[in-house]
């Protein structure tokens, strides 16, 4: 089996500009080192949750993200859902190891640390728990399948030794390689998928990055990822992790921001880069759902705050997969799309329930665009209400609507906002509004307007 080195790996045009924009991020991180303890701590357990939660349900466990971080901080209780219980308790301390590593700034790119950290993720789960397996497998409708089990040993210790040495390449490109070297040899009978992402996140955290969350709703995307870098092009792979590193390091600015009294938490992405038309719109919409999964964000932890504050009034954001770029396309070209949900916030209180719908559409400027604005096409995010049965009403279609906000779209990697003028009809355009700013006021006019 051929496995490669990292720095052979061959980036094209968007990976490259993907990984600029990371270390401009990163560079930004670094500035604020060392962080407020209570900031780390805050968005440590946070994440902690989340990479446990995700990576679990990739493999098809069965617990949500509540029940999961209920596990990591109560331990496993006698339930129907005990095997599932048992995946969590155990992802979460193989996760407490890999921070002990490299707090304590230990050789671990062994094969002793290697079986260790199985034995911890697969104890009281799998009957061959820290150990290789000693007999072939074959993946159903795989590609290629992983190299005889007398093979495993000697490939692992390559791989670790490839990722013990100096190297020329990227941190994130050594990472997302050993998370697919990992996943090829299949070394082990069970957990190969989460032991592939956490000696991921290993060689992340080692270079000052931080964990790189693939969530269920990536896992079609993260497949088709890890068979195009069976075949060589590690292209989708490289693009995955970084978009999803990068927003883990949004939130760690966001914090930082907010403790710090920061009128501003979202830097500027670095310049467009001088690729082909293709690959740039690419990087585009990658940005542009970057800043969406941003804004959706604030929106759910706004809701969690309110519904954490209050005995009466309950805000709860359910959340849909982003339209793919086909679909982003189509709709800036007028062509229409399908399935075009970003998320819902369902609002109660005693008495009342609403309910808004956020879905992308096409831009159409008005009198309030300037001539820059006219230039270029748009995907814009509206929102509908509706209340108990009725049919949903798009807001920026009602004279009457409890809210100022009827639509946000992205101008210059920068979010702009439309607001309803009270005292006309010419809609109102503020631009470079922070998510968190864009998620606080309308959550403010829906409870004061609508709840209350």
């Amino acid at each position: 089996m051929e496995l490669g080195k990292p720095e052979i790996v061959s980036l094209d045009e968007t990976s490259k500009a993907l990984l600029a924009d990371l270390d401009e991020t990163t560079r930004r991180v670094r500035e604020y080192r060392p962080l407020p303890a209570d900031v780390v701590k805050r968005i440590e357990d946070e994440l902690l949750g989340e990479r446990v939660y995700s990576s679990n349900a990739i493999e098809g466990n069965g617990l949500d993200l509540r029940e999961t971080v209920m596990v990591l901080k109560q331990g496993v209780r006698a339930s129907t859902k005990k095997r599932d219980a048992t995946e969590a308790r155990n992802l979460g301390k193989a996760a407490g190891q890999l921070s002990a590593w490299i707090r304590n700034r230990e050789a671990c790119h062994t094969l002793d640390c290697l079986t260790g950290l199985h034995l911890i993720l697969m104890k009281d789960v799998e009957q061959h728990a820290g150990r290789f397996r000693d007999r072939r497998v074959m993946i159903e409708g795989a590609k290629h399948q992983p190299p005889d089990h007398e093979l495993v040993a000697s490939l692992m210790e390559r791989v670790l030794e490839q990722l013990a040495e100096p190297s020329d390449a990227h941190h994130l490109v050594r990472a997302a390689w050993a998370h697919w070297a990992i996943a090829r040899i299949h070394p082990f009978f069970d957990g190969n998928g989460r032991m592939a992402r956490l000696w991921q996140d290993l060689v992340l955290l080692q270079s000052e990055l931080t964990c790189a969350i693939i969530r269920p709703r990536d896992r079609r995307e993260y497949l088709d990822a890890l068979m195009a870098a069976d075949d060589g092009d590690f292209n989708p792979l490289v693009q995955l992790v970084a978009q999803r590193v990068s927003l883990t390091f949004d939130k760690y600015l966001t914090e930082i921001a907010k403790a710090a009294d920061l009128g501003k938490w979202a830097g500027e992405l670095v310049g467009e880069a001088d690729v082909r038309i293709e690959e740039s719109r690419k990087l585009e919409y990658m940005r542009w759902a970057r800043k969406m999964e941003q804004l959706r964000w604030e929106f759910d932890q706004c809701a969690s705050r309110i519904t954490d504050a209050s005995s009466e009034i309950q805000l709860q954001v359910r959340p849909y997969d982003l339209i793919d770029q086909t679909s982003w396309e189509n709709l800036r070209s007028g062509q229409g799309a399908q399935r075009t949900w970003c998320f819902t916030l369902d609002a109660r209180s005693p008495r009342k329930h609403f309910k808004y719908y956020f879905f992308f559409d096409r831009h159409y400027w008005t009198d309030a665009d300037s001539d820059e604005d006219r230039s270029q096409q748009r995907v814009c995010l509206l929102i509908s209400e509706s209340s108990g049965g009725d049919d949903p009403v798009v807001l920026r279609e009602l004279d009457n609507a409890p809210t100022r906000l009827t639509e946000v779209f992205l101008v210059d990697d920068q979010l702009v906002r439309c607001l309803r003028d009270p005292n006309g009809r010419v809609p109102v355009y503020e631009r470079n509004v922070p998510p968190l700013r864009i998620a606080q006021d309308f959550v403010r006019d829906v409870v004061l307007n609508r709840l209350a």
